[in-house]
């Protein structure tokens, strides 16, 4: 008899774990989809609503090492600031990316932008006409509370500095977010903290 019983507590145990495994394998897929349609959704008219914070490592309130939905290498190169046109590598050539910026707005919240897939040879083309210092960092994304949240861990010349940035899908939506109370400061109206200052200027004096 007690041998039955040990035989179906185990196969109880074995159940109630199988159960809870693939519970949490559905909710990883749906939390995916989510995140891949919110991408979706904020990227849709071609205007890049963003807002961007200043954040030490430390106080990151994430394990980013569960937690992280998608994670880039990312080396960033100018090839013009004005119009803003650089290129992306991508995890050491995973893929590449130009991307043409303009028109932003007083208070750096909005700018139009266009991102194009390109090959490496067009790349190599391309980054041969840099302007300024490539820009190296480590981007973390997740998502949180419907938000894909960019965490942006600077190396090189930049190491030490740190951006949180969220993108959104209209103006309405980016001023009534609440921010974290873990940033240090907003800096979305601070040109010394767009990318393209930094690869000319190195990191803001404060």
């Amino acid at each position: 008899m007690r041998k039955i019983m040990s035989i179906i507590i185990v196969l109880a145990i074995v159940v109630i774990v199988s159960i809870i495994t693939i519970t949490l394998v559905n909710k990883k897929a749906i939390e995916r989809k989510s995140y891949k349609e919110r991408i979706d959704e904020v990227l849709a008219d071609g205007k890049e609503i963003e807002r961007k914070w200043l954040i030490k490592k430390e106080d990151i309130p994430y394990d980013l090492a569960t937690e992280t939905q998608d994670k880039y290498d990312i080396k960033q190169t100018y090839i013009c600031f004005n119009p803003e046109m650089r290129v992306r590598n991508y995890n050491d050539g995973q893929s590449y990316e130009m991307t043409i910026k303009n028109n932003m707005s007083e208070d750096g919240l909005v700018r139009d932008e266009i991102n194009i897939s390109i090959t490496k040879e067009q790349y190599d083309n391309l980054v041969a006409k840099q302007e300024g210092n490539t820009i190296h960092k480590t981007r973390y994304q997740l998502f949180d509370d419907g938000q894909v949240i960019a965490l942006d861990i600077f190396h090189d010349d930049l190491d030490g500095l740190a951006y949180l940035e969220i993108e959104f899908a209209n103006e309405e939506e980016s001023k009534a977010f609440k921010e974290p109370d873990w940033v240090i400061k907003d800096v979305t109206d601070d040109v010394n903290y767009k990318n393209g200052h930094l690869a000319r200027n190195g990191i803001p004096e404060e």
